[in-house]
């Protein structure tokens, strides 16, 4: 069988995930993780509202509970943009930048070298 690289950052990842000091997050804050960091990226923060609306991943009820575990596991914290008190953004915190610079990391070491 041909070399298959994500399998290999796959278990790059799992060998991350088993020696890291992160949370163990399930797989529906991960994705609601991935949502976040993607907005962060684009620089269109999701503000708590947009998260209830990823129907796609899970109900309100589900989303809602999720979030809070990310809080919780100091992933993610919600902060506030200029003057306005009433809408609250989602951010990662360290924990969180961190976590998606060891994916990076992983990525990096499942690459194939130049030829």
């Amino acid at each position: 069988m041909k070399k298959n690289y994500y399998i290999q950052f796959l278990n790059l990842l799992k060998a991350l995930e088993q020696t890291s000091q992160q949370p163990d997050i399930d797989v529906t804050s991960k994705l609601i993780l991935e949502e976040i960091a993607i907005g962060v990226a684009k620089g269109e923060m999701l503000t708590v509202s947009d998260v209830m609306g990823l129907k796609h991943i899970g109900s309100p009820a589900t989303l809602h509970r999720k979030l809070n575990l990310l809080i919780e596991a100091d992933m993610v914290f919600a902060v506030f943009q200029d003057n306005n008190r009433r809408t609250k953004y989602m951010a990662l915190t360290q924990d969180g930048e961190s976590y998606f610079r060891r994916l990076s990391d992983a990525i990096q070491m499942a690459r194939p070298s130049p030829r």
